[in-house]
């Protein structure tokens, strides 16, 4: 699987909006790197985890175009992973038909997030979605690409592709394993995920429990034992992660309950890797870093690198 990752952020991005501490003054002056939105990734060209407030953004900034997005994950409802109107621009007016549907999948709270500028709830048939209310610890298979039906919202008129039909990548099929998160409280149902590609040009080769897997962790704290277990089940079923992504919000400062510092993300690699969970020579990274606890990127690499642990950063792209 293809990885590129959006922002990398915690929620007041880095350097922070109203911020003028030593850490988002070095961000604004080296930029680069050090220059993060809130936290996001694409995977391939069609699978997106989480819709914040920066998607317009980094789309522009990395050059990305969207419109081949058929799935979309949230892991939870907190504003810097949904905004509630994003996936609105998907509708005419905003977006030109015709646009291949996607299945949005988030747990109840982070779907009732979803609305229009009004805040009427989202109206999928006008955006082309298809809402899946999911449970935690639920398995789902998602299908992109491939042969796509007919968009009824295309005018002629409007659109140089022929009868309307959008055209999308190759097929592909993905296994998702909503996982529960140690962050927010019980009735927000936050999330993490595993995902396999079990079918695409990128899973070729790969077959039954060699397909690629990557396991995205964030927002959580320490994994719960609910967690651990359902990820020994999936380790049973011979799911092996060849990139693992884990909150490291915290940074150098002090451990945490919703969030993890740089010693408990180390912690989890390698509980992962004792626990016969990831391959060998897996990518262990960092992910969505606040500037409270994070020092400048250059620092974070220098840090983490006698760990094995490399730190995100927006526009990096890789094979997971």
């Amino acid at each position: 699987m293809h990885v590129t990752f959006l922002g990398t952020a915690a929620a007041e991005g880095y350097p922070a909006i109203w911020c003028r501490c030593e850490r988002c003054a070095i961000a604004r002056s080296r930029g680069g790197p050090n220059l993060r939105f809130r936290a996001s990734i694409l995977v391939n060209n069609d699978l997106l985890v989480d819709p914040g407030p920066d998607l317009v953004a980094a789309s522009i900034r990395h050059g990305l175009d969207l419109a081949d997005v058929q799935a979309v994950l949230i892991t939870h409802l907190h504003d810097d992973h949904v905004d509630p109107t994003t996936l609105y621009w998907r509708a005419p007016g905003f977006a030109v038909p015709p646009l291949p549907e996607a299945l949005v999948v988030g747990t109840g709270p982070s779907l009732r997030r979803l609305h229009d500028r009004n805040g009427v709830p989202l109206n999928p048939g006008s955006t082309r979605l298809r809402l899946h209310t999911a449970t935690l610890g639920e398995r789902i298979e998602v299908a992109t690409g491939g042969l796509q039906s007919a968009d009824p919202r295309a005018k002629p008129q409007r659109t140089l592709i022929p009868g309307g039909i959008p055209t999308t990548g190759p097929a592909r099929r993905y296994e998702v394993v909503v996982v529960p998160a140690s962050h927010a409280g019980p009735t927000e149902e936050a999330a993490f995920f595993a995902i396999r590609q079990v079918l695409g040009p990128e899973s070729e080769g790969r077959h039954g429990n060699d397909a690629p897997a990557i396991l995205y962790a964030t927002d959580t704290g320490p994994f719960s034992d609910v967690a651990w277990e359902l990820l020994h089940t999936l380790g049973d079923e011979g799911w092996r992660y060849d990139t693992v992504i884990i909150d490291a919000t915290l940074g150098t400062g002090g451990p945490g309950t919703s969030h993890m510092n740089l010693d408990q993300v180390a912690w989890h690699h390698d509980e992962m890797a004792r626990r016969d969970l990831i391959r060998h020579g897996a990518r262990r990274m960092a992910h969505h870093f606040s500037h409270n606890g994070t020092p400048p990127h250059e620092d974070l690499v220098a840090h983490l690198a006698p760990l094995g642990i490399v730190p995100s950063y927006d526009g990096l792209s890789l094979d997971a």
